[in-house]
């Protein structure tokens, strides 16, 4: 494994962990017609860079609302909604005519398809495509934007769509080169549970309710959260390139951060079974300001509404 691979498979653990406490912590406040919490978005690179995942809740395409839509602008620019995985034959057929060479495949709860099916690509360009976000104004599903300018001849966008254990949608999107081997499904491995010794403090009950973080700088934050009698340390996050969404922990330090330094989000650290609060606040900081959100792949609102 490269150090590359090292990390961003890091990510990776990171945001399923964080996605798991974010479902916990918003379906208690959920209306009771909506099947889970929110929209999550695990903006992590995975799998040496090349697979994204996200996931979302399960929906219904009635209503009137197509499953899926699909448009191409005039700079060769696709970007694709998804408010139900069913219909992956339909996806994966109108991308094709887009100008993506793509394979969508869907596979049920507790299944995956057979592995490797074929090569990954790693040198990827930059803005060949983003991961998930939220569909502006909406609740369920999620857009991607794809540059068919940046494929490479014998490459293929392989995207896989799956029911996980609790009722949502998760989805991996990967580049391959050459021959891509038809999904067979296999059983797939039961994951082992992972609760982190942190959780976000910024919603209601938990340390910082009440005070969003999200964005202000370091010395707005810390005095407030020293007003509270509570301890700071700081988590320097690592972004990749462009920002596409999604973060690791190039390192954690109790010395303090330059006061103009961006603040992105805060959890607390707890311990036990009954996740009791330590008074320890960990800020997810980074030097530079980006233009979003790398919590959250854009505004936190699209995530957690405030008042959550």
């Amino acid at each position: 494994m490269t150090t590359r691979e090292r990390r961003l498979a890091g990510f990776e653990e990171r945001q399923l962990a964080e996605l798991k406490e974010h479902i916990a912590a918003r379906t208690a406040a959920a209306p009771a017609r909506r099947p889970r919490g929110r929209l999550l978005l695990a903006a992590a690179a995975v799998a040496a860079g090349v697979c994204a995942a996200v996931v979302i809740p399960a929906v219904s395409g009635g209503g009137g609302e197509s499953a899926y839509a699909v448009t191409r602008d005039a700079d060769g620019v696709v970007y694709a909604e998804l408010r139900d995985s069913r219909d992956t034959a339909g996806l994966s057929d109108q991308l094709r005519r887009l100008g993506v060479p793509a394979i969508v495949d869907y596979v049920p709860a507790g299944k995956m398809c057979r592995e490797p099916r074929g090569k990954h690509v790693e040198d990827i360009p930059r803005d060949l495509y983003h991961v998930p976000e939220s569909i502006p104004g909406e609740r369920h599903g999620w857009r991607m934007r794809i540059d068919t300018r940046l494929f490479k001849p014998g490459q293929t966008f392989v995207w896989t769509i799956g029911k996980n254990s609790t009722g949502g949608t998760s989805t991996s999107t990967i580049l391959m080169e050459g021959p891509v081997a038809p999904c067979e499904l296999v059983d797939a491995p039961k994951q082992k549970e992972y609760r982190p010794p942190y959780r976000l403090a910024t919603t209601k009950g938990r340390s910082l309710a009440g005070y969003r973080v999200d964005e202000k700088t370091v010395g707005e934050v810390v005095p407030e959260i020293e007003k509270r009698g509570l301890k700071v340390i700081y988590v320097i996050m690592g972004i990749s390139p462009g920002n596409p969404g999604g973060y690791g922990e190039l390192r954690v330090q109790k010395t303090p951060v330059g006061e103009d330094w961006t603040v992105w989000e805060a959890e607390e650290v707890v311990k036990g079974p009954k996740d009791t609060p330590t008074g320890v606040i960990r800020l997810l900081v980074t030097k530079e300001h980006h233009d979003r959100n790398p919590v959250y792949g854009g505004p936190r609102d699209a995530v957690i509404p405030d008042g959550s």
